[in-house]
């Protein structure tokens, strides 16, 4: 955490070769997906799914995915800023929007690296409110534990409802309960750094310890504890005025289950762009390809682009449906949940990196200049 401290005071916002590494992995996975449609779908099949869509309707569903996708971030700012605001933090709606979907373009864009946007969306904050960094990775963490017991319990509620009333095929359980047991230990170890000082304490040393090796600096191993235990102290009262009122945690909660049920909604309502009108009969199915296709985007190691595309594509087709239709349903599920995310993202990186580089008080004419130089 202490580490996160100095850089964050050191280096601005701006791209790193994080992106290019994102850039080439995003290629092969692309190109990855297209091999999957043309050896295990088929072009033409595709073609004839496309040449059935009425465009009206594919207008009008289509369309109101975005929407979808706006207000589920959105829900999802929400619910961290709840948080906030029980830690005496005030940064403002408006903001906690902006810093959790440039926090989701990190996550999107940087693959390899962990917790990515909570990084980001810290590094934000303590550049509005230096003084309050611990209570923020607190909201953080909580945060992040709050979104992924969303998708965990509705993950365990649509398995069981399937085992129990559909015969399910052994490859299916055997992902289900892979992909349960990953997010459960996710959140069991978030937990227990959140609650057990002394295992954060070790952890942020053990970092310590690895930047030294990893940098070659030699770096003031008291200065560096110092501002370690100031943050840790602050993270953990954090954690404990969460611990003391637990119903402060109520809205960010239901906040949370709308921002997942947002997101689902652009599932069925790529379906229905589609014409398949079949899939309200797939509703708990859905929610397994939701949750399963979540899952995986977040794997530390996986591909952002490809890998997703062929496990929801795989389950519609394990599921009945179509290859066709789920392979073109994929496709354009992401072209929303991730391309478009990324292309908003952008923009707002560019806006507010922007406006890192550029001191507030600067005179307009001063400003056309630091935005000349940044480009």
């Amino acid at each position: 955490m202490s580490l996160y401290l100095d850089r964050l005071e050191m280096e601005p916002l701006e791209p790193r070769q994080s992106a290019k590494k994102s850039a080439f992995i995003m290629a092969i996975g692309l190109l990855a997906f297209f091999a999957y449609l043309y050896f295990f779908v088929g072009f033409n099949e595709i073609t004839e799914t496309l040449r059935r869509v009425n465009p009206l309707e594919y207008s009008l569903y289509y369309s109101t995915t975005i929407a979808a996708l706006v207000l589920s971030v959105l829900f999802y700012a929400l619910a961290w800023h709840e948080l906030l605001k029980v830690l005496s933090i005030e940064i403002g709606a408006k903001k906690s929007f902006l810093y959790s979907w440039l926090g989701n373009f990190v996550d999107l864009v940087i693959p390899l690296e962990t917790m990515s946007g909570e990084i980001t969306r810290a590094y934000l904050v303590y550049g509005d409110l230096k003084d309050h960094f611990g209570k923020a990775v607190a909201s953080l963490v909580c945060h992040r534990i709050v979104s992924i017991l969303t998708t965990l319990s509705m993950l365990i509620l649509s398995s069981l409802y399937l085992i129990l009333n559909y015969p399910v095929q052994p490859e299916v359980l055997y992902l289900l309960v892979t992909v349960t047991a990953g997010t459960a230990t996710t959140i069991i170890a978030l937990f227990y750094l959140s609650v057990r000082e002394s295992a954060a304490q070790r952890l942020v040393n053990l970092l310590i310890r690895l930047a030294a090796a990893v940098t070659g600096r030699r770096l003031s191993s008291d200065s560096l504890r110092e501002k370690a235990e100031r943050a840790l102290s602050a993270f953990h009262q954090g954690v404990k005025t969460f611990g003391r009122n637990p119903r402060d945690l109520v809205k960010p909660l239901v906040y949370s289950y709308i921002s997942w049920f947002l997101h689902l909604s652009i599932y069925f309502l790529v379906f229905f762009a589609l014409g398949f009108r079949e899939v309200t009969g797939y509703a708990t199915q859905m929610v397994i390809v939701f949750s399963i296709s979540l899952a995986v985007q977040t794997i530390p190691i996986g591909f952002p682009v490809g890998l997703v595309e062929i496990v929801m594509t795989s389950l519609y087709v394990l599921f009945g449906i179509s290859p066709a239709i789920g392979g073109v349903a994929a496709s354009l599920i992401r072209v929303v949940t991730f391309w478009f995310q990324i292309l908003v993202g952008y923009v707002i990186f560019q806006w507010i990196g922007l406006r890192l580089f550029v001191p507030k008080g600067t005179p307009e004419k001063e400003r056309g200049a630091h935005a000349g130089g940044s480009q």
